[in-house]
């Protein structure tokens, strides 16, 4: 059944402070979540490239172990999805990875990512704003368009929308030389442009709550500022204070 926690944390760094996940969809592992066995772990790394590529599959892989242990011992239907978006700094070119691991029923599948604005979950709202298109207004368009009698193919309808002349948002935005300050910013603003955006339209809102952030930096030193959107307080306090 569907559930939501007002002060779920879904972002959250490992124990050697070198890698930082962000978590989509269900948070759970087994007996604990994705974030404390992560926050518990050291995401191991590697200087040649490939192989660092390996030693991410091969962690992901342990977390599948024990994620089908669970799911296969509570015996439910259909297992929850999850998706993690894994970030860490290569020790080859001190420059950022990332790292996308997408746990759908029993498969696992790890794979770089290399867009510099990447979004995952719910997003339809700050697509359409950033592409300039809603995906799901291009695919019924593809399906009303025809040449002779035969439709347009979506991949040929979203290839001509990429061949544009126009700039897109997406397009004329330089992240690579923004400052640290300005892409907080920035993805604040996505973010709770979606929330209010899934607030007013009807339906189950699917991203809600505080905004949590978190940077990995990498010149001229390597580290992890978090800035949590939430923290904790005793709720007693709290309705004390809602009373006041």
């Amino acid at each position: 059944m569907p559930q939501t926690y007002e002060n779920a944390t879904k972002v959250v760094k490992d124990q050697s402070n070198t890698a930082m996940v962000v978590v989509t969809g269900s948070a759970t592992l087994g007996r604990i979540s994705f974030m404390d066995y992560i926050a518990s772990s050291a995401v191991p790394g590697h200087s040649d490239s490939q192989m660092h590529d390996e030693a991410i599959r091969t962690f992901a892989e342990g977390m599948a172990k024990m994620r089908s242990a669970y799911w296969a011992d509570v015996q439910v239907e259909r297992w929850p999805d999850t998706v993690l978006m894994l970030a860490a700094v290569s020790p080859s070119s001190s420059a950022p990875v990332v790292w996308r691991i997408a746990y759908r029923g029993q498969d696992t599948t790890v794979g770089r990512i290399d867009n510099p604005v990447y979004f995952e979950g719910s997003y339809r709202n700050v697509f359409t704003l950033l592409y300039g298109y809603d995906f799901r207004l291009v695919t019924a368009l593809a399906e009303e368009l025809k040449v002779g009698d035969q439709p347009v193919g979506i991949e040929a309808l979203r290839h001509t929308l990429g061949q544009l002349k126009i700039l897109k948002p997406i397009e004329q935005l330089s992240v690579g030389v923004m400052p640290i300050q300005d892409a907080m910013d920035f993805a604040y603003f996505l973010a709770s442009t979606q929330v209010q955006m899934e607030r007013f339209l009807p339906g189950e809102p699917l991203c809600g709550g505080p905004i949590d952030l978190m940077v990995l930096k990498t010149a001229p030193v390597q580290e992890i500022l978090w800035h949590p959107g939430k923290l904790l307080h005793h709720p007693g306090g709290r309705r004390l204070a809602d009373r006041g």
